[in-house]
């Protein structure tokens, strides 16, 4: 059985964190991938595999700018 991990990738470096996640299945890793993202400072996205398997991407959530309102 594969072992679940992450890359956690921010704008100045693609491979800012490389962890392991206790999961059994992909949602579960994918939930505890966002957990283990969010420690690391100015994250953008963390990359989930289960061996050479891509599982998925969890990116961060921008913050949607105001749009001014019409004269």
């Amino acid at each position: 059985m594969d072992c679940y991990y992450g890359i956690v990738s921010t704008n100045e470096e693609p491979v800012a964190d490389l962890c392991v996640l206790d999961a059994r299945d992909d949602g579960t890793a994918l939930a505890r991938a966002r957990a283990v993202a969010e420690q690391v400072a100015g994250w953008e996205r963390i990359s989930v595999y289960a061996g050479e398997r891509a599982v998925g991407v969890v990116s961060r959530v921008a913050e949607a700018a105001e749009l001014p309102l019409a004269a």
